[in-house]
């Protein structure tokens, strides 16, 4: 079975954006989120950050999440806070798209 950091390091090499700065979820990626997301509800900090997390997304849609994940990841000041980003926002964007 795959790491974690592994099932994210394969999501964010799937070229999600387009040339023209698109967000666009192929069905694989789709699935790798989903499966992303299930791993990510077992860390306690982001059960613990559920409410709020889903609070900052309301009203954006799943490209628009994942675009903040990615620009909170190149600006993140410490590995521990880039990783955090990913597994906070990997969910909420999973919920997202199964709306």
């Amino acid at each position: 079975m795959k790491k974690l950091d592994d099932m994210i390091a394969d999501l964010l090499d799937m070229g999600i954006v387009k040339a023209d700065n698109t967000v666009v979820f192929s069905n694989e990626a789709r699935q790798l989120i989903h499966e992303i997301a299930e791993k990510c509800s077992t860390i306690p900090i982001v059960d613990e950050t559920r409410e709020k997390a889903e609070e900052y997304a309301r009203g954006l849609s799943a490209e628009q999440v994942y675009t903040d994940m990615l620009y909170k990841i190149v600006e993140a000041p410490t590995r521990i806070h880039m990783k955090v980003s990913a597994r906070l926002l990997i969910p909420i964007i999973s919920d997202k798209l199964k709306n």
